[in-house]
């Protein structure tokens, strides 16, 4: 996705950043900012990148990590990952000013995964209605946070996770204009998540921990759960993401969210509740929602397209497939800097 450099939202195309991409790497899709991982296959920064977000205390420190663009149709900024949701599944990618503190750490690599899906259980069924992960890059003050609250209203039974990113991460402290817009999004009944950026798997593991205890210090009570942005897709990596995850849970936040933005390793199904597993301009086809993941229940995996115009067609279709499903018609260099105004319509066919 997005990384937000000076209060200004760089973006990441196919997990491309355009100034500093934070997103998901891989093979085969754009993430909003190609980000160039090393050892992650066409790594990008999309939608599960880090995010742009106009307005936000950027006291963290930069996350390093260069943006390239990644094979596939378009590019996105980091995208939000996989594995079991909840009954009211939550999520959604930040954009953030300033870097993400301590992302300077290398974390060595972490030990291959077992073998793929073999730990893995399949996370159960999102419900009858559907969802979606929203990247709510923008900081509390704009309107499109207040655009996400009434579709919400109009549409109680879809469930909306929100990320949030002031600063490519929680920042170096507790921003006043955060907390109240969280509360107003939590007491809407949306689920409210933090951003946090991985560098692929090469963030210190120590470091990471440190923003997720940062989230939780600095919004008690208020968050669901924890974005990893820049998720690698590399099987060797899910030791590193099942770690995080578990110690995102032991600190009260149950729900995790990776994004690669584009396919990753099936091993990493159980590591992390759920994944972005598209992160790109235009819709994706069945075929690149489908295959393994059909494996699996939809839950695990979510999609956030972008420069795509809203389809209810689709938006069902997909449904067959991921959990959770965003359509963004804006487009580069940062389509994660707004909300469409389609938005409540895309709940609708969610419903």
């Amino acid at each position: 996705m997005q990384k937000k450099l000076g209060g200004i939202a760089a973006f990441c195309v196919g997990a491309t950043l355009i100034a500093s991409c934070g997103g998901g790497g891989g093979s085969g899709g754009d993430s909003l900012g190609d980000t160039a991982n090393p050892g992650v296959t066409g790594a990008k920064s999309a939608p599960g990148g880090a995010a742009k977000n106009a307005g936000g205390n950027s006291s963290s420190p930069a996350t390093a990590g260069t943006t390239s663009s990644t094979p596939g149709a378009g590019a996105a900024t980091g995208a939000p990952g996989a594995a079991a949701a909840t009954s009211d599944t939550a999520g959604t990618a930040p954009a953030a000013t300033g870097t993400t503190p301590a992302a300077e750490g290398t974390a060595a690599p972490a030990p291959a995964a077992a073998t793929p899906a073999a730990a893995a259980t399949p996370a159960p069924a999102a419900g009858s209605h559907g969802a979606t992960i929203v990247p709510l890059y923008t900081p509390p003050s704009d309107p499109s946070w207040n655009t996400v609250i009434a579709a919400k209203a109009a549409h109680p039974s879809v469930s909306v996770i929100a990320v949030v990113n002031p600063a490519n991460g929680p920042g170096g402290g507790m921003n006043s204009a955060y907390a109240v817009g969280i509360s107003n999004l939590v007491s809407a009944g949306i689920k409210v998540i933090g951003y946090v950026a991985t560098g692929y798997g090469a963030n210190n593991a120590a470091a990471v921990k440190a923003d997720i205890d940062r989230w939780q210090n600095f919004y008690p009570g208020q968050l669901s759960g924890i974005f990893f942005d820049e998720q690698s897709n590399q099987a060797n990596f899910v030791g590193y993401y099942r770690d995080l995850s578990q110690y995102a849970k032991s600190k009260g936040l149950p729900f995790t969210v990776g994004n690669p933005g584009t396919d990753t390793a099936e091993a990493y199904v159980g590591a992390l509740d759920t994944m972005l597993i598209y992160e790109s301009a235009g819709l994706p086809t069945a075929d690149r929602m489908g295959g393994w993941h059909a494996k699996y229940a939809p839950s695990n995996f979510g999609v956030i397209p972008y420069a795509s115009n809203l389809d209810a067609a689709f938006v069902r279709n997909a449904r067959q497939y991921v959990g959770y499903v965003y359509v963004q018609n804006d487009t580069l260099p940062n389509p994660w800097d707004s909300v469409p105004g389609y938005f409540a319509d895309l709940l609708a066919a969610l419903e």
